[in-house]
């Protein structure tokens, strides 16, 4: 499997991981889904049945989209094509081994090596911080 087909909940600066165009990760019990979307832009959907609401936006939209990178420095960095130009980071540099996780509870987090978050999404949602899986509505 190559790192652009990582599938998970979490993303590696150690292994230097990434999500390409289209894909994303998703929290344990599928109810938020970290998307990079093909106009470039990162979001995080609440999942509700076969409805999605978005609750974070990167605000990267309208660019030629990459790469959405957990670097080895700590770093998670947006970057376009085909420029491999940065757009948008979550300056967390100098923080090796950090990992970047999508929650259950639908905050996105980038842990430092000693468990410490060093940066956060800040869209905990206390409703479905619990939840065994994606809620289905009729």
């Amino acid at each position: 499997m190559s790192k652009s087909q990582y599938v998970g909940d979490r993303l590696y600066g150690a292994k230097d991981q990434y999500l390409g165009p289209d894909q994303s990760l998703y929290s344990e019990n599928q109810v938020f889904e970290l998307r990079y979307q093909d106009d470039g832009n990162l979001v995080i959907y609440r999942k509700e049945g076969k409805k999605d609401f978005p609750i974070w936006a990167s605000q990267t939209w309208r660019t030629d989209p990459y790469q959405a990178r957990m670097q080895p420095d700590g770093n998670f960095v947006i970057y376009t094509a085909p420029d491999n130009k940065p757009i948008w980071a979550s300056q967390t540099w100098g923080n090796a081994n950090s990992v970047l996780i999508m929650q259950n509870d639908g905050n996105l987090v980038i842990y430092n090596a000693k468990n410490q978050p060093i940066w956060a999404s800040n869209t905990y949602q206390p409703d479905y911080a619990n939840a065994k899986k994606a809620v289905e509505y009729k």
